[in-house]
């Protein structure tokens, strides 16, 4: 698995441009040039507009899709693939089922980049879920947790996966043979924080990551702090 430097400029999500202000162009043509996979100190996506983002279609009854997963690890299964759905899966009954997904490229990924992290959102938090390739390997996730979201939502397991692959999702068994799965790419949910050094709560705009997974500690979602050492001197 490859892994990137935290320092990533780029595009924010609609929602934290108006806390963050506008981008230069120099730093989206630096952000663009470089892979979209998990970034190196990336270990929560738990507290995340992510995470807001995929109970939103949780809880949105037009977003949801009811599938029936098949009882053997096969590419043939039906797909999940569909972009901002949450799929209602539907074991067989006190037995694994199985789903495929293929991965897209997703804006703002630069040409060329063929490889995607993506959470996967699960309810409940104790279905098993293994991502296979279509020869049976199993492919090693880069965070796996439990959390309390707002919705029902209580798992996440995310993966840098490549895209236009066919992967095997297997799950289950589970108490009422029905698993919850809410597919997030991190591309799609990145927000750019600032570092905050004197905790004024405002940042540096020349320290700052990008990032769907929760921020290292001490960065904020606001800029314009012109001197960081200074909790008195703010958003100037």
């Amino acid at each position: 698995m490859k892994l990137n430097n935290w320092k990533l400029c780029g595009a924010l999500l609609g929602l934290s441009l108006a806390a963050c202000g506008p981008m230069e162009e120099a730093e989206l043509a630096s952000y663009e040039q470089q892979e979209q996979e998990l970034p190196a100190g990336c270990t929560s996506v738990a507290n995340t507009s992510m995470t807001t983002h995929a109970c939103f279609h949780y809880n949105s009854s037009g977003d949801n899709v009811n599938v029936t997963a098949s009882a053997t690890r096969t590419t043939s299964a039906p797909a999940v693939s569909t972009r901002h759905t949450h799929y209602t899966v539907n074991l067989p009954s006190g037995a694994e089922g199985s789903v495929t997904f293929v991965p897209v490229a997703v804006s703002p990924t630069p040409a060329g980049v063929t490889t995607e992290s993506i959470s996967f959102y699960l309810s409940p938090s104790t279905a098993s879920f293994t991502v296979r390739t279509s020869g049976g390997t199993v492919v090693t996730p880069g965070i796996s947790q439990t959390f309390t979201s707002s919705c029902g939502l209580s798992k996440a397991v995310t993966y840098d996966l490549t895209v236009g692959t066919t992967y095997i999702l297997s799950m289950g068994p589970v108490t009422g043979n029905q698993v919850r799965l809410v597919p997030e790419y991190l591309d799609e949910n990145s927000v750019r924080w600032y570092r905050d050094a004197d905790g004024d709560t405002y940042g540096t705009s020349t320290n700052s990551v990008l990032t769907a997974c929760e921020p290292p500690s001490g960065y904020v979602n606001r800029r314009f702090d012109c001197n960081d050492n200074d909790p008195n001197v703010f958003n100037c």
